[in-house]
């Protein structure tokens, strides 16, 4: 199955993790670097990997005698999805979504000018 769903905040905590990491990550060490964040026991750390899995976001290297777990999906990907979904429900388009964004006052000029870096660079590519 392949990430097709915005992801409950305990299991983005574990992707947001992995992506951080960059490299594959045994289950423990997903529960210490959570630690400060959660109090989850191993147990815990293995359910939302398996749910992961299930939903396409994570994959496991079974090689090892400890099992290793990785993203399937960049960040960038899943951004891209969330932003889609978001569209999709709000019945809208990307520019009116960007343009509240923009509006709630919670973007800063410096996001401004460096979103509209981004949009000049992409429209050169075109």
């Amino acid at each position: 199955m392949s990430a097709t769903e915005r992801l409950p905040n305990a299991e983005l905590d574990i992707m947001r993790v992995l992506w951080k990491e960059g490299r594959p990550l045994k289950a423990s060490e997903l529960t210490r670097s959570l630690s400060e964040e959660r109090d989850w026991k191993r147990q815990t750390v293995h359910v939302l990997l398996a749910r992961l899995q299930t939903k396409g976001y994570v994959g496991v290297d079974k090689s090892a005698y400890s099992h290793l777990f990785y993203a399937t999906i960049t960040q960038s990907d899943y951004i891209a999805l969330v932003t889609t979904i978001l569209v999709e429900k709000a019945n809208s388009s990307i520019p009116a979504v960007f343009e509240s964004v923009i509006n709630s006052g919670k973007v800063s000029k410096e996001d401004m000018l460096r979103l509209a870096d981004i949009i000049n660079e992409k429209c050169k590519n075109l």
